[in-house]
């Protein structure tokens, strides 16, 4: 007999409509994580002040947490700066994937330091256990870094991040990816945005200086329900000991990201979250820290950023099944960015064209400047005017890419420093020093990672960015399984869609099956050769390599997407396909490696671009 539920717990409250009888907000229903979880085997009750490694590392605040951890940002005492503690749960099985995790981030810090991939991987630190009363937990020190790429496509949400900063991440994600490939022989095998975080610059200062302005971390003190002794079919209620257990869980303050824009101050970063997926329907397996090598449904993510479409193949939204973020009719459910988020967003984003067009005229008004010095007055008096705001069609009209490279190519053809204008001063000026990009990316959550003919496992990748040969089943995947991955994540960065987001449909189809009819609308049909060879293959295609329960396709190739979908122009779309394509080849043997796409041109980028600041 199954135990009985717990009676929920409602308050009565006076509103403006009347009184009414809501329910009693618990704890485990706020973004933080379960307090179930603090039973044996789990989390480590932490507090601020608490002390690590004979003192070493005093705990200042909770960054976030994890299905596998917790993380927080201590001080450490022997070098005077901060760092990212990671406190594993103390389960077995957590603690062998952490002992994994070292082994593989002693590898990644042991290879070469002089390769530049290596400042694109988050650097370990530390490793420890920490005795508690009841159990042993392994914690990890890693440097403190910022926001993850979640974040940044959640601010953007509504355009997609800018193509000149999207060019910048991939050239940093490809140069990571190809030391973690080459120099180590490892396939990170879990490339998805919430595993990209942001560098942070003199990051002692930085975070000093929030430490000084936000606010003091806050807790809630919360019963911790009894552990449900289980066995096959049958739930064995433990007996009450006559005194309910407590924990203290603090809100998660995530490190903000010094970006080049007003939108990245701290006070509008009160809902991010640690690198982390909240799923409606799987949240419990959702991780910052690592995900376990488990079975294959253990990876799916099936959190959308707003309510999903049911893919039926009936036409061209078959390809990407997600719905536009730029709704006011629907809130941003809770995801790994906080919902508060969303109402920012809402505010903000009728302001965004505004500040894009003032950007474009300032910088000709500066070429102007300094054309002419007698135009200084006159260009100066047209600053002071504020540009007229675009119309409300305009503002709901998709991104138009190619109007920050048109203001940024009529500035530099205008440029005194021009071939058709040279400069009128006999001294030359001095050199410029190198301008640096405004951000730096690092490439984290390593306990997948795998040597690439070793595999600890052969079920790999969170579902949204899982490569053909993990959907397969197949075993002779490699480094080109990350590849696949990076080609979602672009995409999904330019249009805050996923370039493939599958469901399934009751009894007619799994998410396995709409997935891969999913890359055959985007890419085309393949070898039956590479179809075959997997351990599921038999179950998604039949005998003459058809799909065995989805049969009708709309074909619909990426650069049709991008023109038709997201208004680009032809040019821009083909120079795209160009640099995606090669890492969506379905045949993951003759898909490109990071070391062949990193001096791919359309990663070219001019770092005076406008839109590239526009973090």
């Amino acid at each position: 007999m199954a135990p009985a539920q717990p009676c929920a717990k409602y308050q009565y409250i006076v509103t403006a409509a009347g009184p009414k009888i809501v329910p009693v907000p618990d704890a485990s229903s706020k973004d933080e994580e379960s307090p179930a979880d603090y039973n044996s085997g789990g989390y480590l009750p932490v507090k601020v002040k608490d002390s690590f490694k004979d003192g070493r590392y005093v705990v200042v605040r909770k960054l976030g947490w994890g299905h596998f951890s917790t993380v927080w940002l201590v001080n450490d005492t022997v070098t005077k700066r901060h760092s990212a503690l990671k406190v594993v749960k103390s389960a077995g099985r957590y603690a062998e994937t952490a002992r994994d995790e070292i082994k593989l981030l002693r590898k990644v810090m042991d290879a070469n330091p002089d390769n530049r991939g290596r400042d694109h991987v988050v650097s370990f630190l530390d490793s420890f256990q920490h005795c508690a009363p009841d159990n042993i937990h392994i914690c990890l020190v890693f440097e403190p870094l910022g926001e993850n790429l979640l974040a940044l496509i959640e601010r953007h949400k509504a355009t997609g991040v800018p193509v000149s900063l999207v060019k910048v991440i991939s050239k940093q994600i490809l140069q990571g990816l190809q030391y973690l490939h080459d120099e180590c022989d490892l396939v990170h095998t879990d490339i998805k945005p919430e595993n990209i975080m942001v560098s942070i610059p003199d990051v002692e200062s930085h975070i000093q200086a929030e430490l000084s302005s936000s606010p003091s971390p806050t807790s809630r003190k919360v019963g911790v329900p009894p552990k449900q002794m289980t066995r096959p079919g049958v739930i064995i209620p433990r007996r009450p000991t006559g005194r309910e257990r407590h924990v203290q869980i603090f809100d998660s303050q995530p490190l903000s990201s010094p970006l080049h824009s007003a939108s990245s101050s701290p006070c509008t970063r009160t809902g991010l979250q640690m690198s982390r997926i909240d799923s409606t329907l799987n949240s419990a397996l959702a991780s910052s820290s690592t995900i376990s090598k488990a079975p294959q449904n253990s990876q799916d993510s099936d959190s959308s950023p707003s309510t999903p479409e049911l893919s039926d193949h009936s036409g061209p939204s078959s390809v990407m099944v997600s719905t536009s973020f730029a709704s006011s009719s629907n809130d941003t459910p809770p995801t790994s960015v906080g919902s508060v988020m969303s109402g920012m967003m809402k505010l903000s984003m009728s302001n965004t064209d505004a500040s894009r067009t003032c950007t474009c005229l300032c910088e000709d008004t500066t070429n102007l400047e300094e054309e002419d010095p007698a135009l200084r007055s006159d260009a100066l008096q047209r600053q002071e005017v504020p540009p007229t705001g675009p119309s409300l069609l305009s503002q709901t009209a998709p991104l138009d890419i190619h109007h920050h490279r048109n203001c940024s190519s009529r500035s530099s053809s205008s440029s005194p420093h021009s071939k058709a204008h040279p400069p009128t001063s006999p001294v030359s000026p001095p050199s410029p020093l190198p301008i640096q990009p405004p951000l730096s990316i690092k490439i984290a959550d390593l306990g997948n990672a795998t040597p690439s003919r070793k595999h600890y496992t052969e079920d790999i990748q969170t579902r949204q960015y899982r490569s053909p040969e993990a959907i397969l089943g197949r075993s002779d995947w490699g480094y080109t399984a990350d590849m696949w991955s990076v080609a979602c994540v672009i995409f999904e960065l330019l249009t805050a869609e996923y370039l493939f987001d599958p469901q399934s449909q009751g009894n007619l189809f799994g998410k396995d099956d709409d997935h891969m009819a999913q890359i055959i609308e985007l890419l085309g049909d393949f070898d039956t050769e590479m179809k075959f060879g997997g351990r599921y293959s038999r179950e998604i295609f039949d005998s003459s390599g058809a799909l065995r329960y989805i049969r009708s396709l709309k074909p619909w190739p990426l650069k049709r997407v991008m023109m038709e979908k997201y208004l680009w122009s032809e040019t821009d779309a083909v120079a795209l396909c160009e640099f995606l394509e090669p890492m969506l080849v379905v045949e993951h043997r003759k898909r490109k490696q990071a070391r062949e796409m990193i001096n791919h041109p359309w990663l070219e980028v001019d770092l005076h671009s406008p839109e590239l600041w526009q973090v």
